[in-house]
């Protein structure tokens, strides 16, 4: 099935908490609770907005199935970060991640984007396996304004299959 993604406006909050919702695991690691409010939503994009990054929603079909979000420069090291990736928890393992990777290198391709970074918090194990699939290589430790150890990737944006 078709994906597709829009760019995630306040309209989309109730559609974003809803996929978030479906990994409290991973919100629990990130966010320190499992389930987040419209309101950290709406946080989360007021943010993403001031740093100048670009948040998309994915759709599968008609069906909302994840979240993408990139910064072309980060100001701190001068590279483009991959910000945010989350898949809807049912669509776990049909391919969703790495076919949002292709629309994001494909994207990087055309600004003539090499490589990104993106950081993972030290205890989202399959984060670190499905970055690693993906050909991400490790490139150093950091700790997160809230404190939370991360492992940094850099990876290679792909050629175009």
């Amino acid at each position: 099935m078709k994906l597709s993604f829009i760019r995630s406006t306040k309209d989309f909050i109730a559609i974003e908490r809803d996929i978030v919702n479906t990994n409290p695991a991973f919100n629990r690691i990130s966010k320190d609770k499992e389930l987040l409010t419209d309101e950290d939503l709406e946080a989360e994009q007021l943010e993403a907005e001031a740093a100048g990054a670009e948040r998309y929603v994915m759709f599968e079909g008609e069906q909302p199935a994840g979240i993408l979000e990139f910064l072309m420069i980060n100001p701190k090291d001068a590279c483009t970060w991959l910000g945010l990736l989350v898949i809807r928890a049912e669509c776990h393992g049909r391919g969703l991640g790495s076919r949002a990777m292709a629309w994001f290198d494909s994207r990087m391709r055309e600004r003539g984007v090499r490589s990104h970074r993106l950081g993972v918090l030290t205890g989202n194990s399959p984060a670190h396996a499905f970055w690693r699939s993906q050909g991400a290589v490790q490139v150093k430790p950091a700790v997160l304004p809230d404190g939370k150890p991360i492992l940094i990737y850099e990876r290679a944006v792909q050629a175009q299959e």
